[in-house]
C-alpha cells in the first residue's frame, strides 16, 4: 500500500508540474494586445513640412534602432535606464542633423521590460517633430526568457514592432504578417516576432506608399519566400502609386565584394541568398547604392554591426520610374546607439517629359 500511494503521489506530483510548465509556456507565449491593437496611426499636430510641390527633394531614412540597446542588444546585461535615455537622444540628434521627411524603424521598442518601458516610438516621434507616426506591433509576449542566462538579463515583457515616422500626413496603414521560419521548433516559434511588411500611404502633394520591412534572420529560404510575397505587395502598390520599399533585409547584395581591397567576404552560402536580387529583377526597381557603388567602395555602404561595420543587410529600393535618386549615404551621426547604421536617401519625383 505504501509502494502505490507513493506511485500515486509521484505521480499527481508530475501532472501538477507538467500542467504548470504548460501553463507558465502559455501565459509567457502570450500577448496582451488584440488585433485592433497591433497597428496605429497618431498624429500630434496638423503641422506639415514646407515642401509640397511634387518636384521637390525628399529624404527618406531606413533605421534598424536595435531597441536603442546598441551592441548590448544580444548581450547577458542589461543596461541601465540612462543608457537608453542616452542612445535614444543620440537618435534625435542625428533626425535632427540628417532631417528626414520620413522614417522607417524596425526593433523600436514601445512598452518592453528590457528597455525601462520607455516608449521609444513615441519619445523619437515628439523629440525629433515628427507630427505622424505609424506602429505596427510585430513582438507582444509576457514574457522571454532571453538571453538565457542570468535570469536578471531576460528580456521579460516584450512589446515591440516597427513604426514610420513622417512630416507629413498618413492616409493608409496595413500590416502584413510574412511567413514563419519551418525549420525551427514549435517553442521557438511561439516566442519569436512576426517578420512584418508595414505599409503606409503619405500625402505629399501626391501620394507616395512606403513598404517598411524587417525580414527573417535565420533561416535563408524563408526569407527569399517572404521577399516573394514582398514583391507581391509592391507590383499591387507600384500600379498606381510611386513606391518605397525600405527596411532590414537581414540579406547581402548580389554585388557584395565587388569592390578590391575594401569589399566584404560573404560567405558562399550568402552569396547565393535570392532575397536582394529577386527585389532587384523587378522592372523598374533599384537600390539607393548601385552598383557602380559596390564596386567602386562597397565599405561606405556597410550598415552592420555599427561598432565594425562589415556588410550591408539594410536597403532602400525605389521606384525608378517614378522617382530619381539624388544621393545615399549611411549616417554615422548616432554612433552605436544600434547595432545598425542608417541608410539615407535624398530623392525627386519624375514628371512626366524629363
Amino acid at each position: 500500500m505504501f509502494t502505490m500511494n507513493r506511485v500515486k503521489y509521484a505521480f499527481l506530483a508530475g501532472a501538477f508540474t507538467s500542467l504548470t510548465v504548460i501553463l507558465i509556456f502559455v501565459w509567457a507565449s502570450s500577448g496582451t494586445l488584440t488585433e485592433p491593437g497591433l497597428t496605429q496611426l497618431t498624429s500630434t499636430s496638423e503641422q506639415t513640412a514646407h515642401k509640397t510641390a511634387a518636384n521637390d527633394t525628399f529624404t527618406v531614412m531606413t533605421y534598424n534602432v536595435g531597441f536603442l540597446a546598441g551592441m548590448s542588444n544580444g548581450a547577458r546585461v542589461r543596461e541601465n535606464r540612462e543608457f537608453y535615455q542616452k542612445n535614444l537622444n543620440s537618435v534625435v540628434h542625428l533626425l535632427q542633423t540628417v532631417q528626414p521627411d520620413f522614417v522607417g524603424m524596425q526593433e523600436i521598442d514601445l512598452r518592453s521590460h528590457r528597455s525601462h518601458n520607455i516608449n521609444q516610438a513615441d519619445a523619437l516621434s515628439r523629440q525629433a517633430s515628427f507630427p505622424h507616426m505609424a506602429y505596427a506591433v510585430n513582438w507582444d509576449k509576457n514574457y522571454v526568457a532571453y538571453p538565457y542566462w542570468p535570469p536578471s538579463s531576460h528580456f521579460g515583457k516584450v512589446l515591440s514592432g516597427q513604426a514610420i515616422l513622417s512630416k507629413f500626413p498618413l492616409s493608409f496603414h496595413q500590416r502584413v504578417v510574412l511567413e514563419r521560419p519551418t525549420e525551427m521548433p514549435f517553442y521557438w516559434n511561439a516566442f519569436y516576432i512576426d517578420r512584418l511588411a508595414q505599409i503606409v500611404k503619405i500625402d505629399i502633394g501626391r501620394e507616395l506608399i512606403i513598404i517598411n520591412v524587417h525580414l527573417e534572420a535565420y533561416e535563408q529560404a524563408t526569407r527569399a519566400r517572404q521577399a516573394v510575397a514582398i514583391l507581391a505587395l509592391l507590383r499591387q502598390y507600384k500600379q498606381n502609386y510611386p513606391v518605397l520599399l525600405i527596411g532590414d533585409f537581414n540579406s547581402l547584395s548580389p554585388y557584395a565584394g565587388l569592390a578590391a581591397g575594401t569589399g566584404s567576404r560573404p560567405l558562399e552560402n550568402d552569396l547565393h541568398d535570392p532575397t536582394i536580387k529577386t527585389i532587384l529583377q523587378e522592372l523598374g526597381m533599384a537600390a539607393a547604392f548601385s552598383p557602380a557603388t559596390f564596386a567602386e567602395s562597397e565599405s561606405q555602404g556597410f550598415t552592420w554591426s555599427s561598432a565594425n561595420p562589415a556588410m550591408k543587410i539594410d536597403y532602400i529600393f525605389y521606384d525608378t520610374t517614378r522617382m530619381k535618386a539624388i544621393e545615399a549615404f549611411v549616417a554615422h551621426e548616432a554612433g552605436q546607439a544600434s547595432d545598425h547604421l542608417p541608410v539615407v536617401m535624398r530623392f525627386k519625383f519624375i514628371n512626366i517629359g524629363e
